[in-house]
């Protein structure tokens, strides 16, 4: 008799947690699907000419806030401020570009941070940039970014020095 409730108390835990963990990549997968059904929505909508670009902005803005379970985007304005030394006067662009590629929404933020070191180090080094081994651990272990997405983190942020974003 004790045994299987010895069993069942190590079981259960472990059954539930299993549950959990495989159901959260769908969630991701459900929300890039959403992104990208929204999106195509939005630009063909603005390129009719039925909705303005400060709409669409506004739309993506609330996109971006529901997919991080806020009601409101936060707006930082000193990393905006940052962002606008370097010539970007409006970071949602980014943000924007940052979903296409499937970087979960409530990680925007961080990401965006760990770009203005990028953009920091790439404005020092130029043709000789390499990215710091911390700074990539920190978006692959702590953010848990893939290496594409690392990629294009760091082609984002050389565009911005550059001047070709």
């Amino acid at each position: 008799m004790k045994i299987p409730i010895k069993i069942m108390t190590y079981l259960l835990p472990l059954l539930l947690n299993a549950q959990q963990t495989s159901s959260m990549p769908k969630k991701e997968l459900d929300d890039q699907k959403k992104w990208e059904i929204l999106r195509h929505k939005i630009e063909t909508a603005v390129s009719k000419g039925d909705i303005s670009r400060e709409d669409a902005d506004e739309r993506y803005a609330s996109f971006r806030a529901r997919s991080s379970g806020q009601r409101f985007e936060r707006k930082d304005p000193v990393m905006e401020e940052h962002f606008k030394r370097f010539g970007i006067e409006d970071i949602d662009e980014i943000k924007n570009r940052l979903l296409d590629y499937n970087i979960p929404a409530d990680q925007l933020d961080a990401v965006l941070g760990g770009m203005l070191r990028l953009v920091h180090a790439v404005k020092l080094d130029r043709e000789n940039f390499r990215i710091n081994p911390r700074l990539e651990t920190y978006f692959k272990d702590r953010l848990g970014l893939t290496d594409r997405q690392t990629d294009l983190i760091i082609r984002i942020s050389s565009d911005i020095v550059l001047d070709r974003f």
